[in-house]
């Protein structure tokens, strides 16, 4: 068989590429935030057949494990599907700036370049137009549509800004959490109390989520895992730590408790709002791909967000006759 020729690559990427698309379910990461957010309601009716299981030493009947530990666990898990939904839109943004080889940088892509290029992206339209496949420079005929197209285009910007806003936030806690040593899921280092129990089931303790950090105070503020807005908590100062404190932390040697960047406010309806919006990104920009692989080059639909992402309704534009 002799070799691919340009048009011969192209017109094969394409298919495989709408294979791929076709055969890609969007809403899976969104629909496992809202399980998540499901089993968290339902904690103590969903897990009470594993409370033998699951128990921690000391809790007799499990309930006090469901309401910290599993509570806890269950938040740290919606955080971790809502980083990963982030990698993957950005990772699909990525590989479709080469059309050719979609296939082969989406399916083997490198996770690490992906989230360098979130930190560092501009959520500017001249950037996102190209990766989102619009026009930046779309001129309608109808002052009413030309304005929606202006408004739509400022509404992509603040959509990515706010992902890339929460990626940079959260990708240590997701960090934390992904390598499973490092999360404090008893942050207080004992077993709820039947009273504490009685409280989390009316739903009067909110839980308190806490990541390690082992880094100096100094590194911590550059690296944005201490802020004195939260205040700095270092569990475990025993007799036999506190005094030797600075040291410890000068070695990087020492607990520190790093809280979620939107605490004490920080819930489940935010990480569901989150993944909504992620949600909808992926949508439109499967819609613009597919649409643009199969124009002619001169003709296609594409799409833009409403300003209310939460309706998952998008504006369709047209380019060309």
């Amino acid at each position: 068989m002799g070799k691919l020729t340009q048009e011969q690559r192209r017109a094969a990427s394409r298919d495989l590429t709408l294979t791929y698309l076709q055969n890609y379910y969007v809403e899976w990461r969104y629909t496992k935030v809202l399980t998540i957010q499901k089993l968290i309601n339902h904690r103590y009716t969903f897990y009470d057949e594993l409370t033998d299981l699951i128990k921690s030493a000391g809790d007799s009947i499990g309930d006090a494990t469901i309401a910290q530990e599993v509570h806890n666990g269950l938040y740290f898990d919606a955080i971790a599907q809502v980083i990963q939904y982030i990698e993957d839109l950005f990772a699909l943004l990525r590989a479709s700036k080469q059309p050719d080889f979609f296939i082969k940088n989406i399916i083997t892509y490198k996770a690490g370049e992906v989230t360098s290029w979130i930190r560092s992206i501009k959520p500017a339209i001249t950037v996102l137009a190209p990766i989102f496949h619009f026009p930046d420079d779309l001129k309608l005929g109808i002052e009413s549509d030309q304005e929606k197209f202006d408004v739509c285009c400022k509404n992509i910007e603040t959509h990515i800004e706010e992902i890339i806003v929460f990626f940079k936030n959260y990708e240590f806690f997701y960090n934390q959490y992904k390598h499973g040593l490092a999360v404090a899921m008893r942050p207080f280092g004992s077993v709820y109390s039947k009273e504490m129990v009685a409280k989390d089931k009316t739903g009067e303790i909110a839980p308190f989520l806490a990541v390690y950090d082992n880094m100096n105070l100094s590194a911590g503020f550059k690296k944005g895992t201490a802020r004195t807005t939260q205040g700095i908590m270092m569990p475990g100062l025993t007799d036999n730590v506190a005094p030797y404190l600075s040291k410890l932390a000068e070695e990087n040697n020492y607990l520190r408790f790093v809280p979620p960047p939107d605490f004490p406010t920080f819930n489940m309806d935010l990480l569901v709002k989150k993944a909504a919006l992620i949600c909808n990104c992926i949508r439109l920009f499967m819609f613009n791909y597919a649409n643009q692989l199969q124009s002619d080059g001169k003709t296609f639909q594409f799409r833009l967000p409403n300003e209310d992402f939460s309706k998952a309704t998008q504006f369709t534009f047209q380019k060309g006759d």
